[in-house]
């Protein structure tokens, strides 16, 4: 086994147990883990001619995948915002939604928060909107 598969799937673990731990799975990781799979087979049967090239072209590219695939909140920060609204906010679980557009940057979960007076609320990270249940 190359070392670059062990680095890429060093990778793909990382992001997905950042997924599980910080963004409750609203993180959209499956386009750059994809790139990367790509990437190593892509190398693997096709040595490019420029290596230096070809390793920018993909750090760069697997990199722009993240950060387009983080949400704006994660499950800390929509905890204190909608403390500063609620009082007692405890995290239950991520709830799957619908939209009428597919993007594949775009999660497609909310976060399920429980209110001290009973009240449940569903908070979207990638906006920070708010709905009571």
């Amino acid at each position: 086994m190359k070392w670059w598969w062990m680095i890429g799937g060093i990778i793909i673990v990382v992001l997905m147990e950042v997924n599980v731990r910080v963004y409750g799975g609203a993180a959209t990781f499956g386009v750059p883990i994809g790139w990367i799979i790509m990437l190593l087979v892509l190398a693997q049967f096709r040595k490019p001619t420029s290596t230096a090239w070809a390793v920018s072209f993909g750090v760069i590219s697997v990199s722009i995948g993240i950060v387009l695939s983080v949400p704006s909140y994660s499950v800390a920060e929509a905890e204190e915002t909608l403390g500063k609204t609620y009082n007692d906010v405890t995290y239950m679980e991520n709830v799957p939604t619908t939209g009428g557009e597919w993007n594949p940057f775009k999660p497609r979960v909310g976060y399920r928060f429980k209110a001290g007076s009973g009240e449940s609320i569903l908070f979207i990270p990638d906006s920070g909107k708010t709905f009571e249940l």
